[in-house]
């Protein structure tokens, strides 16, 4: 085995619910009320992961010109500068999953190249970095800008020329069992990844 390939959500990093509540609170507490505060951050993740499914944003700057749009409908429902909101990408409102950075330290101490195939927004890489886990990556894939989301096979077979991989010398975890049935058909050596309570080593 020479590579491995991993999915991002579910495997390295999880959505944090009680950082996106918190952001609520502090925001409530300059006057939009929790309710409000709460319904905006909402209606702003699920567009985001609209523009995911559709493919709509290709690119950082696409992304970037969205983000901005966003925050500027949001400051102004919520009656706050925009200064407020604008730090805010929807990678803050992730956390590490448990064992993250094991797996990946594990991984690469067995010498293999390591991919991120994600169907989430260019910024990628950015996200990882936020939380400290980018250093471990030799390639970053979001469908977004390879302009195919996974199951289909192409978004697979991308990534893996990009890391001069063959399906069949490299391990593909994903904790949607879609996917990795996906990957399996490719000749990858995929396993449903799924995330233990803290521990308790993942299987």
């Amino acid at each position: 085995m020479r590579g491995a390939l991993l999915d991002r959500d579910g495997v390295l990093l999880l959505l944090d619910e009680e950082a996106l509540y918190q952001k609520a609170l502090e925001l409530a507490v300059h006057g939009a009320g929790l309710e409000r505060s709460l319904a905006v951050l909402a209606r702003g993740m699920r567009t985001l992961e609209e523009a995911v499914r559709g493919l709509k944003v290709r690119t950082l700057e696409e992304e970037e010109a969205l983000w901005h749009r966003l925050v500027e409908e949001a400051a102004q429902e919520l009656r706050l500068p925009k200064e407020r909101l604008l730090p805010w990408r929807y990678y803050r409102f992730m956390k590490r999953a448990p064992g993250a950075e094991a797996l990946l330290k594990a991984l690469k101490a067995r010498g293999l190249k390591i991919g991120v195939l994600s169907n989430t927004l260019p910024s990628l890489r950015e996200s990882l970095a936020y939380h400290g886990l980018d250093a471990y990556v030799d390639g970053f894939f979001a469908s977004t800008a390879l302009g195919v989301a996974k199951p289909h096979p192409e978004a697979f077979l991308l990534a893996l020329r990009a890391l001069d991989l063959n399906p069949e010398e490299t391990l593909y975890l994903d904790d949607d069992p879609e996917n990795v049935e996906a990957a399996r058909r490719l000749g990858l050596r995929a396993e449903v990844y799924v995330i233990k309570a803290p521990g308790v080593r993942p299987r």
